[in-house]
């Protein structure tokens, strides 16, 4: 494939779509939408974009309809009751959008009706706390993720984490109940004061890979079922920030599973390269240089390309992937003059 097509949110005034050239490394863009602080976006492969508004009382959600390779056009908008929602996440079946709501300790439910989203539904409130007072006051929803269908689960089941109150929140989710469609199971208790913030699951999806913002570790949990119903079982962690910059971000895995990347930002930032065992071993293989507060970052899905949301220099970083997952750096760059990208996903 020669062109990846791509949609950033930003902290700022819009959302864009640029095209990607594999080849050239160039981006050329193809639509932009007015659209205040989307610091989050996702499509769904089906012309569909959805965005939260990241702006605390007035924060909320939107959706776009991606009709032609120049125009992206809002179609809906909806006050988000949970205050500063930062990720979103499809249901399964394509009929509901959930948020993580920071601020708000909340997840949030809204229905999605050919691609434009509706009103709120459901919410889960959470209220804890944690040892730093200063980031830990309340809880702070900041990421949900599916659990891996496979090895007898029984359902569709997603992970919050709870970065205030140091636990990730299992959630079982009810599609055919838009009244009740999710429900609190049970928690995964994290060290005090760690601050999970994101996830990644091993390819095989036995592993459950968790980041800590405030105490820069990796948590690694083995994933099993109990009469359908998940369970987690602590393997062990490794120092991810030994720096102490109380800022580390986003990971992911590569296509193939055999590496595991971290984001770190505040004091040497950078994008850390683990190779990642079968078992839940990970080994730190090399960290790559990269511009300031490296937020979100996508790994393409052909494996080959890392973008880079460097949110304070506004600008995308591009890096091509080499064949021990190592960063190999490139002089594909995006640069905005105002907005500062913090998020990036590669769409259909």
């Amino acid at each position: 494939m020669d062109n990846l097509d791509l949609i950033i949110g930003t902290y700022g005034e819009h959302i864009y779509k640029y095209r990607f050239n594999t080849n050239t490394l160039e981006f050329s863009l193809l639509a932009a939408a007015k659209a205040s602080n989307a610091s989050y976006v996702i499509g769904n492969g089906d012309k569909g974009v959805f965005a939260v508004r990241e702006e605390g009382a007035n924060s909320g959600v939107c959706s776009f309809i991606d009709n032609s390779n120049s125009n992206l056009t809002i179609s809906s908008y909806k006050d988000a009751p949970g205050t500063d929602p930062c990720f979103l996440e499809l249901s399964l079946n394509g009929k509901f959008l959930f948020t993580a709501d920071y601020s708000g300790g909340s997840v949030s439910v809204y229905p999605i009706n050919h691609n434009v989203v509706g009103e709120r539904t459901n919410q889960l409130k959470f209220n804890g706390c944690g040892p730093v007072t200063r980031r830990q006051a309340s809880s702070h929803i900041h990421q949900i993720r599916h659990l891996p269908s496979s090895y007898g689960l029984d359902g569709e089941w997603i992970l919050a984490t709870d970065l205030g109150a140091d636990k990730i929140h299992l959630i079982k989710v009810n599609e055919n109940e838009p009244i009740n469609a999710i429900e609190a199971i049970s928690d995964i208790d994290c060290p005090a004061g760690s601050g999970p913030r994101h996830m990644e699951f091993s390819k095989d999806g036995r592993l459950l890979y968790c980041i800590t913002e405030l105490s820069g570790e990796i948590l690694v949990y083995e994933i099993s079922s109990d009469n359908g119903v998940p369970q987690f079982f602590f393997k062990h962690s490794i120092l991810a920030d030994e720096f102490n910059s109380c800022g580390s971000g986003d990971m992911h895995i590569h296509p193939s599973g055999r590496w595991l990347y971290t984001s770190h930002r505040l004091i040497n930032d950078r994008i850390n390269v683990y190779k990642a065992e079968v078992g839940g071993e990970l080994t730190l293989v090399c960290c790559a240089k990269v511009g300031n507060h490296p937020r979100n970052f996508m790994i393409s899905k052909c494996g080959r390309f890392m973008f880079v949301a460097c949110k304070n220099d506004k600008s995308i970083q591009v890096f091509k992937i080499g064949e021990s997952g190592e960063l190999i750096p490139t002089n594909g760059r995006l640069e905005f003059q105002h907005d500062q990208p913090s998020s990036v996903v590669q769409v259909e």
